[in-house]
């Protein structure tokens, strides 16, 4: 039997609620679609309302279907306005991100209360098409509930995953499962989408990350299969259908009862396009979606190949460093600005002796903007990185990618991370993942030379070589900057030189880690 979370009526909403299809129509063309947040807490207000209104099964999914275009438009807009949001999150930000996670649970909300009614139905016998096609809506919107809170780097809903298996054994035990309806695709495969996405590890994804494995599970999903057992030679995972917890790559294999979701094909996929898109494939021409276009698709299937195969493992053990702090600066510009207080605002001009690439610099002194570093919890240690905790009194926008200078107390040097995955534990609460980069960082100028040189200087880093690790200098630049094969004059005080970009030996969506050769100059 089915026990899902859904509220009691409310009788003061009773005159307010709108329940002619006409009116709801005519009243839905005339939502501000200009002002995605506008639109979007109308709606929230008209479902609260729906929801607590009692109403037959059949005109409440009449009302669903009218309301559904409308709220997947509002849904789009909403996303598209937390493209750049981090942790913790601007106002604005907040209140957009609060929008989007109420108006996915009003809209599941719906779509509870109907299935309640298919499910139960006294006298009778409830079309099986029509409980095919509610199952499959409800299970679609619970996932993207999921999609919703992770892009908002909040925590699921208490019972999420409890439902969404519950669902999913009623679709099962009725046999519905696999019956996709009008444009309701199969139950079984918003299940999938939603245990995949759990298993791609979303805190450790960027939000163009997120969006794009969506992208790629909407067209590719049925390559993964359920089964209940795994199948000889094939990789999978072992999934828990009983109880609330999600998916996890490393529970043990599924008792009496349980299901395996095997991921042999998908992975399969996901080698050949990578194989593809290196060789120079573009995405259109191998059959991606429409919207992963970028360069970020090719390094998404490497990642999502790891996950989906054979799950990630922890190179390094950890260990708790209790009452440990540390204090952190986000981003390329800040980092720059805290190593050098007294900007050198570099105006470099061409050497006119030699009209080498080499520079005269005539510094510039400007009001220093300043930088203040935010002090964090170590909640453990390793080798490779470091897991934080805090919570910040400013809105810092931190997302995954952003590089760090971190360093113990006062009195220590600064060294360079990059954020590796984000967590809210709630409003204030923020965990991080920090990749260690290098135990040095130093700033420098770059004036990429795009055929002429005039363009002006921009912020960089220099990382330093560690010899015992045969590693080579190497710069990290804004995301932007990055050309391989483009020269460019740096200001490395007290060094002048002029090198070429090289390879790159890590990218994220705030910057590009890369080897260089100079070429003329005193090297550093």
């Amino acid at each position: 039997m089915l026990t899902l979370n859904v509220p009691g009526t409310d009788p003061v909403l009773q005159h307010t609620v709108e329940t002619r299809p006409k009116a709801v129509v005519e009243w839905l063309d005339r939502l501000p679609f200009a002002s995605p947040a506008d639109t979007a807490q109308q709606l929230v207000m008209a479902l609260y309302a729906l929801n607590r209104h009692p109403l037959g099964a059949d005109e409440r999914h009449a009302l669903l279907a009218l309301y559904r275009p409308v709220v997947a438009r509002a849904v789009a807009s909403l996303e598209t306005l937390l493209a750049e949001s981090g942790v913790p999150p601007h106002a604005q930000q907040r209140q957009t991100g609060t929008l989007l996670r109420e108006l996915q649970i009003e809209h599941s909300i719906g779509y509870k209360q109907v299935l309640l009614a298919l499910a139960s139905r006294r006298f009778g016998r409830a079309s099986p098409k029509r409980t095919a096609e509610v199952t499959a809506r409800l299970l679609a919107a619970l996932r993207d509930i999921q999609t919703a809170c992770h892009l908002t780097y909040t925590p699921l809903p208490a019972g999420l995953w409890q439902e969404m298996h519950q669902i999913h054994a009623f679709a099962q035990a009725s046999n519905l499962a696999d019956n996709a309806v009008d444009d309701a695709p199969p139950a079984s495969l918003a299940y999938c989408q939603a245990l995949l996405i759990a298993l791609a590890d979303p805190p450790h994804m960027s939000h163009a990350e997120l969006v794009h494995t969506r992208l790629y599970l909407d067209q590719f999903a049925a390559l993964a299969v359920l089964t209940t057992a795994p199948v000889a030679g094939h990789r999978g995972f072992p999934i828990h259908a009983k109880g609330g917890a999600p998916p996890n790559p490393f529970a043990a294999s599924p008792a009496q009862g349980g299901l395996w979701l095997d991921t042999d094909a998908l992975c399969h996929h996901l080698h050949d396009t990578t194989v593809r898109l290196s060789t120079g494939e573009t995405p259109r021409r191998i059959g991606l979606p429409p919207g992963m276009e970028s360069e970020l698709s090719q390094t998404l299937c490497k990642r999502l190949l790891k996950q989906w195969g054979t799950g990630t493992q922890r190179a390094f053990r950890r260990y708790a460093i209790p009452g440990s702090m540390v204090q952190i600066v986000a981003g390329v510009s800040a980092i720059h600005r805290l190593l050098e207080p007294v900007p050198q605002a570099a105006r470099l001009e061409p050497d006119e002796a030699d009209n080498l690439a080499i520079t005269d610099v005539e510094p510039v002194f400007a009001a220093p903007v300043a930088v203040y570093a935010t002090q964090w919890t170590v909640s453990n240690d390793s080798a490779a990185g470091l897991a934080l905790s805090g919570t910040p009194d400013a809105p810092l926008n931190l997302k995954v990618g952003d590089p760090l200078a971190v360093r113990a107390d006062a009195a220590a040097e600064w060294s360079l991370g990059v954020i590796r995955w984000i967590r809210m534990r709630d409003t204030r609460q923020v965990e991080l993942g920090v990749e260690r980069l290098s135990p040095q960082v130093q700033p420098v100028w770059v004036r990429p030379l795009r055929g002429h040189r005039k363009a002006s200087p921009e912020p960089a880093l220099f990382v330093p070589g560690l010899a015992a690790l045969k590693q080579k200098d190497r710069l990290l630049l804004p995301r932007y900057l990055y050309q391989i094969g483009m020269d460019a004059d740096v200001l490395h005080p007290p060094h002048q030189y002029t090198l070429t970009f090289g390879r790159r030996l890590a990218h994220t969506p705030s910057f590009d880690l890369i080897d260089f050769t100079v070429f003329a100059g005193e090297q550093p």
